[in-house]
């Protein structure tokens, strides 16, 4: 009779139970961006939090403990996750989420069944690893004096004996540490990418500008250019599907560079973006402009009348290092950027084609003993056929905005024509008449009879040139140092935007 009262009230009990925390879910995020954060073919993640993992081939969910290090790698046969007490593998990969929902996780210190109750004689549902973990919800002393908590994992609960069973607090803030030396917050995609694995990392757009905003603009910086900043990079963010972590993109340094007054500046523009007709817009910002931005159309390959909002306009409050800039290059690595094998060939000649507005170049031509060519392309493109031994510039020239003063001889001649002299720096081309006829020349190099014997033009061609210009970056949309310029003289960051991104508005 004793045992029938004992069973009815431990049913009594569960039926009675007020309710606990909730279980645990994969969160949510509001307005969620991807990142693309590291790509490598082995690499550990270190969690502060409370995740689960998800094998994506078999949708099997295990809860990881708290300060558990993961260490991931890719194989022939897909990804591999390891930890104590846990190895999988899964040819599409694993999602790490972060959950929300739990304050305790019950940590498993051994192999620990799940059962329908809280006795040693109900049905075992599970058995947990040791090293494993699941949700806490409650706990119970049954009639035998022992102490059994209620868990839950996945889609399963039930209770296990507490004598192999550690509590551990859930942390509020979850954050993972990727052997790349950086802290993210939010969930992540262990992702297969050929030979190495690719961690993508998922979080709301409002956490992820709290890693672009300082990486991209000194926090330091007048709190309503850092404003500023944040509504550029927020409407860049809304419309680019799978983000990087580095300049391709937005630089994006993750939990690790936060700063609370650039925080405080994404949190006052919660929201808020730049719009065109109604709706939000690809914005871009770059470094320095050089005292006016460019039209789009003018520096990259697009089409103008697509981008109104993408035109240029005046830079007055500009102070930057790269305001105005000279680099110089001499012959040899002029023929080598140019794809010369002959570095010890002559110059005669470069000059620029400034089809740009404000006169950015859209082509380069040289010409040379060792033949002539003609480069054409996009500010990228011309930007990298001069390159700086300086990665904090990318290794490229700073922008496409730039003169060319050269020095050293040219190889040019003067000659005589029917109506005057005229100056030729290049004989190729050229049609001479000989003691045999008219014959067009095919090389610079030429030898010519005077009365005082042969000359010849070769000369010692030119021996570098000096590149003058203005500005750093592109120079499409916001100027960060104007931005800057334009705060410490009163504008708010709503006026920013809409100076820099003509005909546009500011809102949610």
């Amino acid at each position: 009779m004793k045992k029938i009262i004992s069973f009815l009230s431990f049913i009594l009990l569960l039926t009675c139970l007020p309710a606990f925390t909730q279980a645990a879910e994969p969160k949510q995020y509001n307005d969620e961006v991807n990142v693309s954060v590291y790509l490598k073919s082995n690499l550990t993640i270190t969690l502060n939090g409370t995740y689960q993992l998800v094998n994506k081939d078999t949708g099997t969910k295990t809860a990881v403990p708290e300060s558990t290090v993961l260490t991931v790698s890719k194989d022939t046969s897909g990804v591999s996750v390891i930890y104590t007490g846990f190895s999988q593998k899964s040819a599409k990969g694993f999602d790490l989420q972060e959950l929300s929902g739990t304050s305790k996780l019950a940590v498993f210190t051994a192999d620990t069944p799940l059962r329908r109750g809280a006795t040693s004689s109900y049905e075992i549902i599970k058995t947990f690893k040791a090293g494993e973990s699941a949700n806490y919800l409650d706990s119970f002393t049954n009639a035998q004096g022992q102490v059994w908590y209620k868990v839950s994992s996945g889609s399963l609960s039930g209770w296990v004996l507490s004598t192999t069973v550690r509590l551990s607090d859930a942390s509020s803030l979850s954050t993972a540490k990727v052997s790349n030396g950086t802290t993210y917050r939010g969930s992540f995609f262990l992702k297969p990418n050929g030979s190495q694995v690719e961690i993508i990392n998922f979080l709301g757009m409002e956490d992820y500008l709290k890693g672009v905003v300082p990486s991209e603009m000194p926090a330091s910086w007048p709190k309503e250019a850092l404003k500023a900043q944040a509504i550029a990079a927020r409407s860049y963010a809304a419309n680019t599907m799978m983000l990087t972590s580095t300049a391709a993109s937005q630089v994006y340094k993750g939990y690790s560079g936060e700063d609370s007054r650039t925080n405080t500046a994404i949190q006052e523009t919660a929201g808020l973006v730049a719009k065109y007709n109604g709706k939000p817009i690809q914005t871009f910002f770059f470094s320095t402009s050089g005292g006016r931005t460019a039209n789009v159309g003018d520096v990259w390959n697009s089409n103008q009348a697509s981008f109104p909002y993408l035109v240029s306009v005046d830079d007055p409050y500009e102070s930057s290092p790269y305001s105005s800039w000279s680099e110089t290059f001499t012959s040899a690595q002029l023929l080598k950027n140019f794809g010369f094998t002959d570095t010890s060939a002559t110059i005669y000649d470069l000059s620029l084609s400034k089809t740009g507005a404000n006169g950015e170049v859209r082509g380069v031509t040289i010409k040379t003993s060792a033949g002539d060519k003609t480069v054409t392309g996009n500010e990228s493109v011309i930007r990298k056929l001069f390159p700086l031994p300086n990665s904090s510039v990318y290794n490229q020239l700073y922008s496409n905005w730039f003169d060319a003063v050269l020095n050293g001889s040219a190889s040019g001649l003067t000659v005589q024509t029917a109506s005057g002299t005229a100056n030729i720096s290049d004989m190729k081309g050229q049609t001479v008449q000989t003691a045999n006829g008219q014959v067009t020349l095919s090389d610079s190099k030429v030898s010519i009879q005077t009365a005082s014997g042969i000359v010849t033009n070769e000369g010692s061609g030119i021996t570098s040139v000096t590149l003058n210009g203005k500005g750093w970056g592109h120079r499409i949309g916001m100027s960060q140092y104007g931005a800057k310029g334009f705060a410490e003289k009163g504008w708010k960051a709503e006026q920013i935007i809409t100076h820099y991104f003509k005909g546009t508005t500011v809102s949610k």
